[in-house]
C-alpha cells in the first residue's frame, strides 16, 4: 500500500513554490491598461484558472502558492478528477488484489489522490523554478476547429515570464512523474513500466479534455 514517505514526497515539494518569487514584471506600453488582479487570479469553480493573453502577467510566488492550492485540491474538478478514474478502477475491480467495498475503493481512491498530487506538485514546482505559467490561456481566435485545436495543444504549451508560448515541460513531465511514482506502491502486475506510459499519457488526455471545457466555458465577469 501506499507508504508514509511517499504521501508526503508532494508537500516537500511544493516547499520550493513558498520561496519561487518572479523577476519583476515586464514593463507596460503607456497607455496600456494593467490587468486586474482579482480577475487574472480569480480561479475556475471546477476547472481552474482561465486568462486571456491580453490579462497575462507573470505570477509572483505568492500568486503561484495559492493558485496551487485552489487548482489542485480546493475546486470540485479536482475531486472529480480523482474519484472518477478511481471509481472505474473498482468497479473493474483493478487491482483485484485491493478487494471490493469501502476498503477497496478507499485505496483505489488514495492511488488516484497521491498520484495527481504528485503531478500537480512536479509541475508547479517546475513551472515555479522556470518561470512558467500555470494557468489555461484562452484562444483569442474564433470558430469551433481553431479554438478546440487550441484546446489540445494549450495541453503541452504555456507562456514564460516574457509572455513567448513555450513547451510545458513541468506539466508533461508531472504527468508521467505522478504514474511511476505510483508503481512503486500496485501489485504485481499493475507496476510496469508501460503501464506507467500508457498512464502518463492518459492523464495528457484527460487534461486536453479539461482544456476543452476550459476554452468553451463562459467566463464569469463582474
Amino acid at each position: 500500500m501506499i507508504s508514509r514517505s511517499l504521501l508526503l514526497t508532494p508537500f516537500l515539494l511544493c516547499l520550493g513554490l513558498a520561496s519561487a518569487q518572479e523577476s519583476p514584471a515586464a514593463p507596460v506600453a503607456p497607455g496600456t491598461p494593467a490587468a486586474k488582479t482579482d480577475e487574472v487570479l480569480r480561479p475556475g469553480m471546477l476547472w481552474g484558472t482561465v486568462i486571456t493573453r491580453s490579462e497575462f502577467q507573470p505570477l509572483t510566488g505568492k500568486e503561484r502558492w495559492g493558485l496551487y492550492w485552489r487548482q489542485s485540491y480546493w475546486r470540485p474538478g479536482a475531486f472529480f478528477a480523482v474519484a472518477g478514474p478511481a471509481l472505474g478502477a473498482h468497479l473493474n475491480n483493478e487491482p483485484p488484489q485491493w478487494g471490493q467495498g469501502m476498503e477497496g475503493y478507499s485505496k483505489r481512491y488514495a492511488n488516484r489522490f497521491a498520484r495527481s498530487a504528485i503531478r500537480d506538485t512536479v509541475s508547479a514546482a517546475g513551472s515555479a523554478a522556470l518561470g512558467y505559467d500555470v494557468r489555461y490561456v484562452k484562444c483569442d481566435c474564433k470558430g469551433f476547429l481553431p479554438r478546440f485545436g487550441h484546446a489540445i495543444a494549450w495541453n503541452f504549451l504555456t507562456l514564460n515570464r516574457n509572455g513567448n508560448t513555450v513547451l510545458n515541460i513541468p506539466k508533461i513531465g508531472g504527468a508521467f512523474a505522478g504514474e511511476f511514482a505510483g508503481r512503486t506502491w500496485m501489485p504485481a502486475g499493475y507496476n510496469g513500466v508501460g503501464d506507467a506510459m500508457r498512464s502518463g499519457g492518459t492523464q495528457l488526455a484527460i487534461g486536453a479534455l479539461f482544456n476543452s471545457i476550459r476554452e468553451f466555458a463562459p467566463r464569469k465577469k463582474k
